[in-house]
């Protein structure tokens, strides 16, 4: 029996090498990685995708580049989230969630962030940003939480991601075949992984469809 793809996470990687090859600036590459967001998310919503979560950027991105080119990595994710977001939301009838460490490293976004959630949809389906975002800082920070309670085994609970469906399948543009950052470390227990040799602004969303429509014809065991 074929799987649907209820949770697809996407790593948009190689914005900044398309730029190069392109003799372009970094911030061009990241400029042209967000405008390519909107069109994906529609492309994976109309395939029945229920929640789509991005990844745009870690703590070491925002800590360990250039600051003029951390300054574009915020800037047009505000963009996104001031301009795109709202319509997309609208459009699906979508709630947003944004987790990570935004308070800390891009206070700019909180305000982006509450305009655009203003204007979400109730549900199902569920854009998830993830921004300044280290899943190791996830799990940590949900230990603590826990114990704090004193109940260890409310862990789950207290994860950024609490609530949330599995990730069935990650999309990693790029042609770099791994992972980083303990990305949605507990979400990806038994997640396929589909690396794409394009740099992101370059992948399009065919590729996506087609990627879903390998998952959907290659059912998972899980054991049994």
């Amino acid at each position: 029996m074929s799987e649907r793809v209820r949770h697809l996470a996407v790593i948009p990687d190689g914005n900044r090498r398309w730029a190069r090859a392109q003799g372009l600036e970094p911030w061009q590459g990241h400029a042209r990685g967000m405008d390519a967001m909107a069109p994906m998310i529609d492309a994976a919503f109309e395939a029945g995708v229920e929640v789509f979560s991005f990844w745009w950027g870690s703590p070491a991105n925002l800590t360990r580049r250039p600051p003029e080119e951390v300054a574009q990595i915020r800037g047009v994710l505000a963009t996104f989230l001031e301009q795109h977001a709202p319509p997309l939301l609208q459009r699906w009838g979508a709630l947003l969630r944004v987790h990570g460490r935004i308070a800390e490293l891009c206070p700019e976004l909180q305000g982006p962030i509450a305009r655009a959630q203003a204007r979400q949809g109730a549900g199902p389906r569920t854009l998830v940003v993830l921004m300044a975002y280290d899943g190791r800082d996830e799990v940590r920070d949900a230990v603590a939480q826990a114990n704090a309670l004193g109940a260890p085994e409310r862990f789950e609970d207290q994860l950024w991601l609490s609530g949330l469906p599995p990730v069935d399948l990650v999309i990693r543009t790029g042609a770099a075949d791994h992972l980083s950052a303990g990305f949605m470390l507990w979400h990806l227990a038994e997640a396929r992984l589909h690396f794409a040799p394009e740099c992101w602004p370059d992948f399009t969303p065919d590729a996506l469809r087609a990627a879903l429509g390998a998952h959907a014809l290659a059912p998972r065991r899980f054991g049994a």
